[in-house]
């Protein structure tokens, strides 16, 4: 009994610090934590962190063991020089996909795209945006339902 006790514990603490470092960086005005299913609800000012990605909302629920984060109310994803805004977010972080929808308002330098809905795979670094798409380049305007944009060389893909 003693030496399943003392693994147990052992495991644990070698756990904590490998939880920890994979733990985003949350601000928040109010919050609530159920430690059972490892999600915190945060309210006011939410700001979460992970790596170079940087979601923020008026309310946001975090999803510790899955990774995943799920926003609502004037979202606003950044990451490096791009910016996602919409009325809703949800990140996947096993995916590396983030999904906008409503309102969807995308700026990337010179570049600016609107949209009903989006989708943004941090892996490929595709961008697409579905629904009343109007997007303005340099080149001029572009309207289309749907349109996939690839955030690294800056080109509109159709």
């Amino acid at each position: 009994m003693k030496k399943i006790l003392m693994s147990m514990f052992l495991f644990i603490f070698l756990l904590i610090p490998a939880v920890c470092l994979a733990s985003p960086a949350i601000k928040y005005d109010k919050q609530h934590f159920d430690p059972a299913r490892g999600i915190y609800y945060l309210e006011g000012n939410v700001s979460v962190t992970v790596g170079q990605r940087v979601i923020s909302a008026d309310k946001a629920q975090v999803e510790m063991y899955a990774i995943e984060v799920h926003a609502q109310g004037d979202i606003h994803l950044q990451q490096d020089d791009i910016d996602f805004y919409g009325d809703t977010v949800d990140v996947y972080g096993s995916s590396k996909t983030a999904e906008v929808n409503g309102n969807l308002s995308f700026t990337q330098g010179n570049i600016a795209i609107t949209a009903d809905s989006g989708t943004f795979n941090w892996g490929t670094k595709n961008a697409v945006f579905i629904g009343n798409v109007q997007a303005t380049t340099p080149n001029g305007t572009l309207k289309a339902d749907k349109i996939v944009y690839n955030i690294r060389t800056h080109e509109i893909k159709n």
